[in-house]
């Protein structure tokens, strides 16, 4: 059986979706704080959780169709700030690297750290936060 079904792209093409609609709310909110002038690890932890709590509504409706509960948004959050250090430390080692500015160098190091993340946390989403453990909306589409 191959690893990679239909079924898995698909749900992987609706991953990106919710992925890219988090990623904008992350880089929109972190790009403010930049602006602010708030530091760059506190605004890269910030933005991040801003996004982590979207990305678990949208990911759980959109992409595996599940309910939302409490216990499911701790293990999913649990497994983003894991995805969290990947993005945040990314972003603060990149931007230094980066020479086109006090604000572009940082936004430009968080696109990097947000898709070195990406990829990580749907591999532990699919397999560990909804992988069997949240019950089905009614009338959702198999995974």
């Amino acid at each position: 059986m191959s690893f990679l079904t239909s079924e898995r792209l698909k749900t992987f093409l609706r991953y990106v979706v919710t992925g890219g609609t988090s990623a904008v709310v992350d880089l929109s909110i972190f790009t403010g704080e930049i602006a602010l002038h708030v530091p760059i690890k506190v605004a890269a932890s910030l933005s991040f959780c801003v996004a982590a709590a979207v990305n678990y509504t949208l990911t759980s409706l959109f992409v595996f169709r599940t309910t939302r509960t409490l216990r499911g948004f701790a293990l999913f959050f649990a497994v983003a700030l894991l995805g969290m250090a990947i993005n945040v430390s990314v972003t603060v080692f990149g931007a230094p690297l980066i020479r086109l500015g006090p604000v572009l160098s940082p936004v430009l190091a968080k696109v990097a750290g947000i898709g070195t993340a990406f990829l990580f946390n749907f591999w532990l989403n699919s397999v560990f936060v909804f992988g069997g453990h949240g019950r089905r909306l009614t009338g959702a589409a198999p995974r």
